[in-house]
């Protein structure tokens, strides 16, 4: 009986540690990635081509603010250079693969991804395309 326990757990623990899809992490989560998702999210850091544009990505994007909800919408907000305020509004939901957010602004038909690097519960890697360049975000809550 002692052996069949320690094969279920054993096996219970190979399940969780493979459901890891991104490259970053984390090895292993009770929660889910929508669960984990769902969070108010501003800017920790930000690299482009591996050099760290932290700097300048807050001064581009001053108080951004990224609210992902359970009810599937989505609140992004900012100060472009903190001269006006920016909000857009929409919908959000992962991709069948559970590899990239999908956002989909109000009024209209377009459709922007943010590749899932890390998901944790209160940390978030993400590549978004700023100005045709991607810009790898850690965005803590």
């Amino acid at each position: 009986m002692k052996s069949k326990n320690i094969y279920l757990l054993f096996f219970s623990a190979m399940v969780f540690m493979s459901s890891c899809i991104y490259e970053d992490g984390p090895k292993m989560s009770f929660r889910s990635k929508k669960a984990r998702a769902v969070n108010t999210w501003v800017i920790d850091k930000a690299y482009g081509g591996g050099v760290d544009n932290t700097d300048a990505t807050k001064t581009a994007f001053v108080n951004y603010k990224l609210e992902l909800k359970n009810d599937d919408n989505y609140r992004l907000s900012y100060r472009p250079y903190n001269l006006l305020d920016y909000v857009e509004t929409g919908t959000w939901d992962l991709s069948d693969d559970k590899l990239y957010i999908v956002f989909k602004p109000a009024n209209t038909t377009q459709e922007n991804k943010s590749k899932i690097l890390r998901l944790k519960n209160h940390e978030a890697w993400v590549i978004v395309n700023v100005n045709n360049k991607d810009v790898e975000l850690h965005l803590v809550d």
